[in-house]
This record gives C-alpha cells, structure tokens and sequence, in this order.
C-alpha cells in the first residue's frame, strides 16, 4: 500500500503573492550583495590609502632621518673646519705679526739681511694662508658641483716634466725630485689645470711628509687607454688602521697632527681624479714611506661630454 504526504491545497492568488514575495527577497539579496561588494571595496581602498599613508609616513620618516643625519654631518663638518680654520691660520699669523714687529726694529744699514729674512718670512706665510683659502674655495666648489672641466691635448713627459719641476722649488731641504718618463711619449685629452693639482698635491705631501735630504720620486707612463702617474716617498708612512680614512675631507693621521695642514690634500685629490674620470690607489707602511698611483683615461669619458665646463 502507498502512502502520501499530504498537500496543501493554494489558490492562484495565494501563489502569486508567494511568487512575488519570492522576487522581492530575491531583489532584497541581490540588493544586500551590491552593498556588501561595495562595502568590500570600500573598505579594501581605506585599507590600501592606509597602506600607502604609513608607506608615506615611513618615506617621511626616512627622508627626516636622512635629513637629520646630514644636518648633525654638517655641523660636525662646521665643527671641524672652524678648530682646523682657527689652528691653520694661528701660526701664519703669528709668524707675520712677529716678523713686522721685528722689522719695525731694523732701522740700521747693517740690519737690512735681517729685514729682508722678515720679508721673506711674512711672504711665505702669506703664501701658506693663500694655499688654505684656495683648499676652502675649491672645496666649496667641489661640494656645489662648480669645478670647471676644460679638456685638452696634454704633451707627456713634457708637462709632467714642468710640473716636477715647480714641485721641486717648493720641495724641504736637500730633497729631490726625481721624474722619471716610461715609454714612448704621448698625449692625453684632459683637462691641464686640474691633471697639474692632482701632481702639486701629492708631491707637496709627499715632500711634507718626508724628512729633509729624503728623495721623491713621479714615474709616468701612457698606454693606449690610460695615463699613469705614481709618486713614492720614504716618508713617515700612514698608520694601517688610518689608512680606509685617508681621502675624508680634514683627515689627519697621528703621526701627522704635528705636521701644518688643513686635512683637505688628499680628499681633494680624489676629488680631482674621480673629475677626470679616473681612479687613485696607494700603499703605505709606517716608517717606510708612501706611494700614490694614479690612472686617468687618455680621452675624456663620456659622461663628462655633456658636463658643464663653467
């Protein structure tokens, strides 16, 4: 025997108002699905303009560090050259004030040596505050990206040659210069004025740092693709674990605190190499002396093409 469940009987109406609650309900759900997707995406931009925010916040962050960090560089730098500025121009002074209140004494014929060793005295310290403002401009130069580039054909040996030979009129006593030219001769495309500071800076080191009577010596050599210059003292050496610091502006080894200097020699020669595209080496032992080595392109590279010369 079967059994049925038994049925509800509707009416036509009553399944017309079920149909059209049915659609209602369905427009209701649809409705809250549009407001739920919505919703999502609102709240999935608000999350991602949030997400952005700290990421500007954490760049803001970055760039006030960074900011911090340069500002305390700079005052320490300020520091720094204010103690170098007031040690470095002491001692010229003191020795021009000295010698004019001196010469003011020599009134008598026989006093004229005397006068002029005075003369000469204050010329040459004159000379020595000269070279300071000249470290100090070219610096500021450096730092404002102001150094000019002027390339041209540079005649080797003859210019190192001239270069060696100025170094030598300004060399201590009883030093010596030797220049020694490597190969055939040449020519290099550079600029002359900037390839003669970067040889007078570290000659004049070289000559500072070493003792009277020592012997210095610059070898040249130009390749196809390069010109190489080297400089070797028997100087007092720089002390191993001074020597990553060696081209930081102001820098001044123990050994060498004794010594005049502004701390800039250096720093200003890799400045100076790195304008002409080149690159600078060196190796020193305590005691024994020093040897720089400079290399620098035969031709302009081309990133200095389009470089402002002015």
């Amino acid at each position: 025997m079967a059994y049925c469940l038994p049925t509800r009987q509707l009416t036509l109406d009553q399944l017309v108002q079920q149909l059209h609650c049915g659609v209602l309900l369905t427009r209701e759900l649809l409705r809250l699905r549009q407001l739920s997707a919505a919703l999502i995406r609102r709240v999935q931009h608000q999350a991602h303009e949030l997400e952005q925010s700290a990421l500007r916040g954490q760049a803001q962050a970055a760039q006030a560090q960074q900011t911090l960090v340069r500002e305390r560089e700079l005052n320490e730098l300020k520091s720094r050259f204010l103690t170098m500025a007031s040690h470095e121009f002491r001692t010229p002074m003191s020795t021009i004030l000295s010698s004019a209140a001196l010469i003011e004494r020599y009134h008598n014929g026989e006093d004229e040596p005397k006068r002029r060793k005075h003369v000469l005295r204050i010329k040459s310290a004159v000379a020595n505050l000269d070279g300071i403002l000249r470290d100090f401009l070219v610096l500021d130069g450096l730092n404002q990206a102001k150094m000019p580039y002027h390339p041209e054909a540079v005649p080797l040996p003859a210019f190192v040659a001239d270069v060696a030979e100025e170094a030598q009129q300004g060399a201590r006593l009883g030093q010596h210069v030797r220049y020694a030219h490597v190969g055939a001769a040449g020519t290099v495309v550079t600029d002359a004025q900037i390839l003669k500071n970067i040889l007078l800076n570290l000659l004049s080191n070289a000559s500072k740092y070493s003792d009277q009577g020592q012997e210095i010596r610059l070898t040249s050599e130009v390749t196809p693709t390069e010109l190489v210059l080297i400089v070797q003292d028997e100087g007092m050496g720089i002390p191993h674990d001074e020597q990553p610091r060696l081209f930081t502006d102001f820098f001044r080894a123990r050994n060498a605190e004794h010594i005049q200097g502004t701390g800039l020699g250096l720093y200003l020669v890799k400045r100076y190499v790195e304008r002409l595209g080149g690159r600078i080496s060196f190796l020193s032992e305590p005691g024994v002396g020093s040897t720089f080595t400079v290399r620098l392109p035969v031709q302009p590279p081309p990133s200095h093409e389009n470089y402002p010369v002015d």
